[in-house]
């Protein structure tokens, strides 16, 4: 991690150490997590683990009004090493992204607000460039209507992935519940990077997702379309030739949910 970015990690866990005795004679809250594994980890449609299939895993602590802190944790392989596309001596397996945030109620809506921070513990690039992990604040404004519930979220990053400057993401969801056990959901979103690649134009793209989720007791099952408006060379010039990472693609993900205390 950036020596900045661990001083937001030590300060997150210092504050959670001072309010820790606060709260044990109080609400201690609720401690969940949840493993799980992908056939590909797509984040806002681009693959993250080579188009195969990733082993993930996560951790959320919820307190009293509405705060909470969590980490998750996914397999990836940007396919970065000497044998992937390029021959720059690095590599990157692990993401470990560490948050925490607050929801506030506003006339029956619900506002998250979040601090999140990407890392990647194990990657190493040329001397002298940029760390590709970096951080985000993001807002994202629910309501629910019967059964229909809808999002619209907005992320910023000051320095984003690879040091590409300032990163800004807007996105919609949708879900609806169609009985006890299914629902079906749909998101869009848009990213803009100021300077990815030294390309000077924002590289913006759309992405986009179509799906459902199945839950039994603690396990759930979700299959969705995922798809960017990326063409081939575009995506393949910045991930290398071997795979088209930002295609269409049908994701299955099973999920077993846990809880630790609380609920």
């Amino acid at each position: 991690m950036k020596p900045g970015s661990l001083k937001f990690v030590y300060a997150v866990a210092a504050t959670a150490l001072i309010a820790w005795p606060a709260l044990a004679d109080d609400d201690l809250g609720s401690l969940s997590g949840s493993v799980a594994l992908t056939s590909d980890y797509r984040f806002r449609g681009i693959s993250q683990n080579d188009t195969d299939p990733a082993a993930q895993a996560s951790l959320n602590w919820s307190g009293p009004y509405g705060f909470y802190v969590g980490s998750w944790a996914s397999k990836i392989n940007f396919n970065d090493g000497p044998s992937g596309a390029f021959t720059a001596h690095h590599n990157s397996s692990v993401e470990w992204d560490i948050y925490g945030g607050k929801h506030i109620d506003i006339a029956g809506s619900d506002l998250n607000i979040e601090a999140y921070y990407y890392a990647y513990p194990d990657h190493s690039g040329f001397p002298g460039t940029a760390d590709d992990s970096y951080f985000e604040a993001i807002a994202a404004l629910s309501h629910t209507f019967d059964q229909l519930t809808l999002t619209g979220s907005v992320a910023v990053s000051p320095d984003y992935f690879g040091g590409t400057g300032t990163g800004v993401w807007i996105g919609g969801t949708a879900s609806y519940v169609l009985n006890d056990w299914v629902s079906l959901s749909g998101n869009i979103g848009r990213q803009w990077v100021e300077d990815l690649n030294n390309s000077g134009t924002g590289y913006p793209y759309t992405h986009w997702d179509l799906g459902a989720t199945a839950t039994w007791n603690n396990i759930s099952l979700d299959i969705r379309y995922i798809d960017t408006d990326i063409s081939r060379s575009t995506c393949e010039g910045f991930n290398g030739p071997k795979n088209n990472w930002c295609g269409p693609t049908v994701v299955g993900t099973i999920t077993y949910n846990f809880t630790i205390f609380g609920g």
